[in-house]
């Protein structure tokens, strides 16, 4: 396949996103996708969203509409040694493994990454259904190729203890490192951000708060955000936030969800109390209530 055949069938170059974010439903993974024209793309990566296919070839990340593809092939892998028929023992249960790559910030967060790739000034990785970059200066160090069991990779086992799942782990691991740097309950920041963006990394209100935990910009920038909609750094600036709110309001964790969901100057107007706005009481009482019964079931 010739140069000027594959920059045609670029559709999306993913480096020129900065610190952009892509939810990916990974549906098919494979090595070779065969076009209807008859030409065959090697590819590290594979994965379906929507009516595209998308794939990856090192750092180039680009898709094809879906009836541009015939069908999308992996090589069979090797086949195992036949057991001894003289043996009547049953083989050990294998433990499910996979190798992946380690990235730690400056600050201490750990990601633990699916696949990672390096640009200039930046560092690309995928968490299992998102990819994004962030700048190398932020990064302390990668670990390659690390073998973890799936028990290991779980977000359960993370080092903070988070009781739900957003559905995707990699966000778990984002909760539980936030929860572990910034010294808050992993859940209360898991129930914050369900209740702000039920997950949506491209969530914007009706007032202009933006991403995963709906940062006004003005806070974003207060706290340093560069990237309003980046995970690692909307996640991080939210918790710590919610740290800072916890600090003003002397622990209580009502005054600090109502502080964040209406600003901490509508709470110190009204007396350091929750502001007789319905909707911030509401929300107060649906974040609170999903807490006390994530307290009584942990007890």
């Amino acid at each position: 396949m010739s140069l000027g055949f594959e920059f045609k069938r670029v559709l999306r170059v993913c480096l020129g996103l900065g610190g952009g974010l892509l939810l990916i439903f990974a549906t098919a993974r494979a090595d070779e996708l065969h076009l209807k024209d008859g030409s065959v793309i090697e590819a590290e990566e594979v994965w379906e969203v929507g009516d595209a296919i998308w794939y990856r070839q090192g750092k180039i990340i680009a898709s094809f509409t879906k009836t541009e593809v015939v069908r999308i092939t992996k090589p069979k892998p090797a086949a195992a040694a036949n057991p001894s028929s003289n043996t009547s023992v049953p083989p050990a249960p294998s433990v499910p493994s996979r190798k992946i790559s380690r990235i730690i910030l400056k600050g201490g967060t750990q990601i633990d990454a699916d696949a990672v790739w390096e640009d200039a000034n930046r560092l690309g990785y995928r968490l299992g259904k998102m990819h994004t970059f962030i700048d190398r200066s932020d990064v302390e160090r990668v670990i390659r190729d690390v073998t973890v069991s799936e028990r290991q990779a779980s977000p359960s086992n993370s080092n903070s203890s988070l009781r739900y799942t957003t559905g995707h782990s990699g966000l778990d691991q984002l909760v539980a490192s936030s929860g572990d740097k910034y010294g808050i309950d992993p859940t209360l920041i898991y129930l914050v951000m369900r209740e702000e963006s039920r997950f949506n990394h491209r969530a914007v209100s009706r007032v202009g708060a933006r991403g995963l935990m709906q940062l006004m910009p003005g806070t974003a920038a207060r706290l340093g955000v560069r990237n309003i909609h980046d995970p690692v750094e909307n996640v991080d600036a939210g918790a710590r936030y919610l740290r800072t709110l916890l600090e003003m309001f002397n622990g209580d964790v009502n005054l600090a969800l109502a502080a964040y969901n209406a600003g901490e100057g509508a709470v110190l107007k009204y007396g350091r109390r929750i502001p007789p706005y319905r909707e911030t009481m509401n929300y107060v009482w649906r974040i609170n209530t999903a807490y006390r019964r994530a307290m009584a079931a942990d007890r």
